[in-house]
């Protein structure tokens, strides 16, 4: 059963979390291989942007692409938490990354031979797309079996920490690439990253998981994990906070190529600054982090972190230089780094071993699975007006999200409770069973 009579987000944090967790070999080598990852995929991010733009000439496709990449995250992340919650999470990760691979090395070959266009683009960024949804919530499970139970939220920043230094290095060196001409040497790169997490999992294989349901049906599991979404109030309303924190970050990305070609004396293959510039803001607000849980309250932070998103969004917007623009992204992305680890933690602890890989899911579809939405809006908006208007417009978004999270998050953050807890795990408890009718 979750335990939900302390506030475990509010705990004391570790006096040096960031050093003292990467010291760990275990940790390290779950870090690392998401490092390796982090930076091949934006390496292929950035790039695919850029390409698709070159290609059509259409900012809308940018939108389109990236739609492509974070859709399956919404379709199929309930499946990769199933199959976490059912098999080996290493093996999970193993398999998946692989099929990325794969993937990555096809679009290499096609663009090395010039006969990438934009659909095939499209249709291959969507398979990377699916084997991230799967692979996913197995990741995010893993960690509590790597950490104590009181580091979860630390170990998440320090987590997250490496998807930021990756979009540094992979936008910096996507940047590099494009400057000297060269889409297969990035894509040819990213190829090569998806081996990190493959190797970190093998790392990982003595690892002593948790007892969990070995057994668990897979027919009915989604429903299972649904049903504990639609009985917690509070979980919801951490899952919508989750959503929200992704529109000004989505869209800074998608309307970044347009934002730059029309400065002057700038084309679009610089889009990587204001990418990088994001980026850096978020590693800041990750490395400060430690700091600002032992000195601010989890609910002020996530107010105080939305609104640095809509400042950033606006002044971005109204930048007309490439320095002040990437001045003005960093707040976007020190508002966002620090609203995810609080938010994630929470739902880590809330949730039971059984169900993490669900829980998890959940989290993966509001946090990444929503993306599309927000990228297809922007690029749409960018075409039928202009890509400073179209980013301004998304400042709305986390201006609701601070009233929402002053009238309901504030209290989901700092420990409020799912209105009936017992009942509701309880509930989709009784509907997880296997045939001969013993519950798993």
């Amino acid at each position: 059963m979750p335990e939900h009579d302390a506030n475990p987000v509010a705990a004391a944090p570790p006096s040096a979390p960031l050093p003292s967790l990467l010291r760990r070999p275990q940790f390290f080598a779950y870090w690392s291989g998401g490092l390796v990852s982090n930076v091949g995929t934006w390496l292929q991010n950035v790039t695919a942007s850029v390409l698709i733009l070159e290609l059509t000439h259409r900012p809308v496709m940018v939108g389109v692409l990236n739609f492509a990449t974070f859709a399956p995250i919404f379709a199929l992340s309930m499946l990769g938490g199933m199959l976490s919650d059912r098999f080996d999470r290493r093996l999970v990760v193993i398999v998946s990354q692989g099929f990325s691979m794969a993937v990555a090395a096809v679009i290499t070959v096609l663009t090395m031979t010039n006969t990438i266009d934009a659909t095939s683009l499209i249709c291959l960024a969507t398979l990377l797309g699916c084997s991230y949804a799967i692979a996913k919530p197995a990741l995010a499970a893993l960690l509590p079996a790597l950490v104590e139970r009181d580091e979860i939220a630390h170990a998440t920043a320090v987590n997250t920490l490496q998807f930021n230094i990756g979009q540094v290095a992979g936008s910096a060196l996507s940047a590099l690439a494009l400057a000297v001409g060269s889409y297969s040497l990035a894509f040819a790169l990213n190829t090569i990253s998806f081996a990190g997490p493959i190797v970190s999992m093998i790392v990982l294989r003595r690892v002593r998981m948790p007892a969990r349901a070995s057994k668990l049906d897979m027919r009915g599991s989604g429903r299972a994990g649904l049903k504990l979404l639609l009985n917690s109030p509070t979980m919801a309303s951490i899952l919508v906070a989750v959503a929200l924190s992704n529109a000004s970050v989505e869209a800074l990305r998608t309307t970044a190529p347009e934002l730059v070609d029309r400065m002057p004396g700038l084309s679009a293959s610089s889009a990587g600054v204001l990418v990088t510039a994001y980026a850096v803001g978020a590693t800041i607000g990750l490395l400060s982090f430690s700091w600002v849980s032992r000195h601010v309250s989890p609910g002020r932070v996530i107010t105080a972190a939305f609104a640095m998103q809509a400042v950033g969004v606006l002044a971005t917007a109204a930048a007309d230089s490439l320095i002040p623009a990437a001045v003005f992204a960093l707040p976007i992305g020190l508002g966002f780094s620090l609203n995810i680890p609080v938010l994630s933690a929470q739902l880590q602890h809330m949730s039971t071993e059984e169900f993490r890989g669900r829980v998890m899911s959940l989290f993966s579809m509001a946090h990444l699975g929503i993306r599309p939405i927000f990228s297809l809006t922007a690029g749409a908006l960018a075409t039928v007006m202009d890509a400073r208007a179209a980013l301004a417009l998304f400042a709305v978004f986390p201006i609701v999200a601070v009233v929402l999270v002053g009238r309901r998050g504030v209290d989901a953050v700092d420990g409020g409770r799912p209105r009936d807890p017992a009942g509701r795990v309880d509930a989709v408890r009784h509907e997880q069973h296997s045939e001969d009718g013993t519950p798993v």
